[in-house]
């Protein structure tokens, strides 16, 4: 449900865009690979960057090359988080050379529980030949130490090619100004 609330200072403005706190902004960019505050871990594959031209440049590359069990996990350090809603974005191209076996890709949301790290939340990636952008919302149920990871594997012999780019983590209350007028500020309620 998307509500308009009128702003009618820039106090007022300023105040609802800094509501939302950005926990994680990575384009990859960057010459270090992973980035600060990112991990990789690769299993019979490799996580590396690669320029895949405008728009987008530089991105993550995950590819299996062909193992059986060819896994790659590309994942933030522990970030403390409230118990608020937080939304992330990201745009990613994945697709596979058919094998004799099968491929995924999801993202996933960890906490950490007793020196352990807990799936909260996971969603499948669908394959895409083309960049495509991915959003998705998460409560964190109580406040701790919360990751997110992108995660691609290939059985058998088939192939996985995971592409990832623009990737952002933010913490609500979320709103943003509505490009038409500063004068209107749009606020998402999931």
């Amino acid at each position: 449900m998307i509500k308009y609330a009128r702003i009618t200072t820039a106090a007022a403005l300023l105040a609802a865009i800094a509501s939302a706190a950005v926990i994680v902004d990575e384009s990859f960019e960057g010459a270090r690979f992973p980035p600060t505050g990112w991990e990789k871990v690769q299993v019979r594959g490799a996580w590396t960057r690669e320029n895949v031209g405008a728009p987008y440049n530089w991105c993550a590359y995950f590819h299996s090359y062909g193992y059986v069990g060819g896994m790659g996990t590309l994942r933030t350090k522990g970030q403390e988080l409230t118990a608020v809603e937080h939304a992330v974005s990201f745009v990613y191209r994945y697709r596979a050379d058919p094998g004799s076996g099968t491929t995924s890709a999801q993202a996933r949301v960890e906490r950490l529980e007793s020196e352990a790290w807990q799936v909260v939340s996971s969603w499948p990636l669908p394959k895409r030949s083309a960049f495509q952008l991915y959003e998705f919302k998460h409560a964190a149920s109580v406040a701790g130490t919360y990751r997110l990871l992108f995660y691609a594997d290939a059985a058998q012999e088939s192939i996985v090619f995971f592409r990832l780019d623009n990737v952002t983590w933010e913490s609500g209350p979320f709103t943003a100004v509505a490009p038409a007028s500063l004068g209107r500020v749009k606020a998402l309620y999931y």
